[in-house]
C-alpha cells in the first residue's frame, strides 16, 4: 500500500468514488463533474485548482483519495490546506486508509508552510465524526457554514 499524489490516468477510478460520495451525501442530484472537467482543473490549469492524494493497494487498485486545496491568503499570512474530500471505497473502511491519507496530508500542510487543515463534515457522518475526534480535530466554535446559490444573488432576475 502507498500514498502517492494523484495521476490523470487515476480519474477514471475515481469519478465513480466521486459519485457515490456526492450520492451519500445527499448532493448527487447537483453533482456535474465529469473526467474532462477532473483532467483540465488538476492537470491542465496552473496552477491547479486542486490537489488529490490517493491511497493505492499492491495491486494498484485505488482504496481511497484525499481532494484538498491550498488557500494562500489567510489572516495568519500562511497558507492553509482545505480538505475538500476524504473518501474511502467501502471495502477498505477501518482498514487504515483515512489515516495513511490523514498523514500524509498532514505531511503536505507541513511541506506547503500551512498553519492549519481545515474541512468540514456532515454531521450524520458519526463515523467520521469519531474518525476525526481520534486525530485531535477541534470543532470550530460559534461558527456555521453558510452559502448563496447562484439564483439567490440577484433574486427575481433570472429566467425559471
Amino acid at each position: 500500500m502507498a500514498i502517492r499524489k494523484c495521476v490523470v490516468s487515476d480519474l477514471d477510478a475515481i469519478l465513480p468514488m466521486m459519485a457515490e460520495h456526492a450520492r451519500h451525501e445527499a448532493y448527487g442530484n447537483t453533482f456535474a463533474i465529469d473526467r474532462p472537467a477532473l483532467s483540465t482543473l488538476g492537470f491542465e490549469q496552473h496552477p491547479p485548482a486542486y490537489q488529490m492524494l490517493i491511497d493505492e493497494g499492491v495491486a494498484g487498485e485505488i482504496h481511497g483519495y484525499a481532494l484538498y486545496f491550498i488557500q494562500q491568503f489567510t489572516f495568519r499570512n500562511r497558507p492553509l490546506l482545505y480538505l475538500n474530500d476524504l473518501v474511502v471505497s467501502p471495502a477498505e473502511r477501518r482498514q487504515g486508509v483515512a489515516g495513511r491519507l490523514m498523514t500524509a496530508l498532514f505531511l503536505e500542510a507541513q511541506l506547503q508552510k500551512c498553519f492549519r487543515i481545515k474541512w468540514g463534515v456532515a454531521a450524520s457522518n458519526v463515523g467520521a465524526i469519531a474518525f476525526y475526534n481520534s486525530l485531535g480535530a477541534v470543532k470550530e466554535q460559534d461558527k456555521l457554514y453558510m452559502y448563496l446559490d447562484e439564483a439567490q444573488w440577484f433574486p427575481g432576475t433570472r429566467e425559471a
